[in-house]
């Protein structure tokens, strides 16, 4: 491929939801959210152009992370 079609592919889409903690069921696989916990806080939901700052930080970090290779299976398609 290209390095234009490898840059178009490798865009991530990130998004912002609230989460019960109790809701989730804990798995195998771990990630590393410390430098993301800063970017998100209770008062991010309250206008919207916050949101839009916090969710080009998460972009810009995952999209390092997907670039340097690590946690290949957060990045792949699921199997259902």
């Amino acid at each position: 491929m290209g390095k234009k079609k490898v840059a178009k592919r490798s865009k991530v889409k990130p998004f912002i939801k609230v989460v019960n903690y109790a809701h989730l069921l804990p798995t195998r696989y771990v990630l590393e959210l410390e430098n993301l916990k800063g970017a998100v806080t209770n008062d991010t939901f309250k206008e919207p152009t916050q949101r839009e700052e916090s969710k080009k930080a998460i972009k810009k970090a995952f999209e390092e992370r997907y670039a340097k290779g690590s946690n290949r299976w957060f990045f792949s398609k699921l199997r259902f």
